[in-house]
């Protein structure tokens, strides 16, 4: 059942990631009549432009990228392309998504409670492959595993947010508010599980060892 489970979440990554290259097809060259770029086009130009490009073009290749950086981090054959797609993982997100996010969430649709989402996602998504670097080089990769975990977490909350957006639609329900909710629940509801599933799991194996000292004690 793990593993059906596990080619099922394969197959949604890349319908989804389908889904939204396929709107790239408005924006070379750019249609504002299209849902995101609607609305848009008085600011259009200048560090705007250049950042939204640079987002969308750098977007696929980074999830692509910690994608197979999950699938490849316990693959001693894959350990060589592991350690140097990371670094270029890093790379993007450091000098590409971060400032071009910072620039497109000063601009978010349904204003600055979408764009603080946005921005602080941004933040943390930096920070997490930052940290997570910073082990990696240490060789502490247990750490490490968790702080890549939460960056792929972040970075695949496009795809979130996209699906929510879209069951917004099915129900009815599309309007600012569920907008701005998407955009601060894309990232904080699968982070929040994450951390929630791996307190419990660390609760789990301390009580396990408690009892096991108890029992050898006894």
């Amino acid at each position: 059942m793990k593993r059906i489970a596990f080619w099922l979440l394969v197959v949604l990554f890349f319908k989804v990631l389908g889904s939204i290259m396929l709107e790239y097809r408005n924006y070379f060259p750019a249609n504002f009549d299209a849902n995101f770029l609607f609305g848009r086009e008085a600011f259009f130009n200048g560090s705007y432009r250049f950042a939204f490009y640079a987002h969308i073009i750098s977007g696929p290749i980074t999830l692509l990228i910690a994608a197979f950086l999950m699938f490849s981090g316990k693959r001693k054959s894959l350990r060589h392309w592991h350690r140097k797609l990371g670094k270029t993982l890093a790379y993007l997100v450091l000098l590409v998504m971060l400032p071009s996010g910072f620039v497109m969430a000063t601009r978010a649709m349904t204003g600055p409670i979408a764009g603080a989402a946005f921005f602080v996602l941004t933040f943390i998504t930096a920070f997490s492959v930052i940290v997570a670097s910073w082990h990696a080089s240490q060789r502490r990769f247990a750490i490490h595993q968790v702080w890549a975990t939460r960056s792929f977490i972040l970075l695949c909350s496009p795809m979130l947010l996209r699906m929510m957006t879209g069951a917004t639609i099915v129900f009815d329900v599309e309007g600012e508010w569920t907008y701005r909710f998407a955009a601060w629940g894309s990232w904080l509801i699968p982070l929040t599980v994450f951390e929630v599933r791996r307190l419990f799991r660390r609760r789990l194996v301390c009580g396990s060892l408690n009892d096991s000292s108890k029992g050898a004690l006894s």
